[in-house]
């Protein structure tokens, strides 16, 4: 008797441990449901955010290459590269916000406020992209880069043409890492409000 009541006791402990392994799981999987991000795409959540960022920034900056050139094309008569650098990212920090908050960070609850926070950072971009493309222009980057890479220039009014490719290029490159380090510090500590706030 003494053996088949200790067999019994095993048995009902090990259903016990099966029926518990489940509801662990499903705590493990609700609380990563939990943390999930609003963005354009639910796909987008299995990407790493630097990946996330790339790709926002890649179409932000498609856009704005291409209304930057053919601005400057437009008023170079009458306006700097600088000036028309200024003017065209400016428009595009609204866009440029939208962007990051529906591809990287989450659409926020209240739009307005996160753009109102994230505005000090688009003004700063802002003013370093201005400064950075009339110091290249200054330099002569463009000229520079086509006489290293061996291309053949018709004239010399194009070589020193102001805003070129490869300040563009370059300028993109500056200002991408400075806004993706500040965003992250910008948007993170929002995220860690809001769940203070939850609790």
């Amino acid at each position: 008797c003494g053996r088949k009541e200790r067999k019994k006791e095993r048995n009902n402990q090990l259903t016990m441990s099966t029926t518990e392994v489940p509801t662990d799981t499903t705590d493990k999987t609700s609380s990563s449901t939990e943390e999930k991000k609003k963005l354009l795409h639910p796909i987008l959540n299995d990407l790493p955010e630097p990946i996330r960022f790339a790709l926002s920034g890649m179409v932000g900056n498609v856009i704005f290459l291409a209304a930057f050139n053919v601005s400057l094309k437009a008023f170079r008569k009458v306006a700097s590269a600088s000036m028309v650098f200024g003017v065209v990212q400016f428009f595009c920090i609204v866009l440029n916000h939208a962007l990051n908050m529906s591809i990287v960070f989450g659409w926020p609850d209240n739009y307005v406020a996160s753009l109102t926070s994230n505005l000090p950072v688009g003004l700063t971009s802002l003013a370093l992209g201005a400064f950075t493309t009339s110091t290249l222009d200054t330099l002569k980057f463009d000229f520079h880069v086509n006489s290293y890479l061996g291309y053949i220039v018709e004239k010399i009014e194009d070589a020193e043409e102001e805003g070129g490719f490869w300040v563009s290029i370059a300028v993109m490159a500056i200002t991408g890492v400075f806004s993706y380090v500040a965003l992250n510090l910008v948007n993170k500590k929002e995220d860690a409000d809001e769940k203070k706030k939850e609790l």
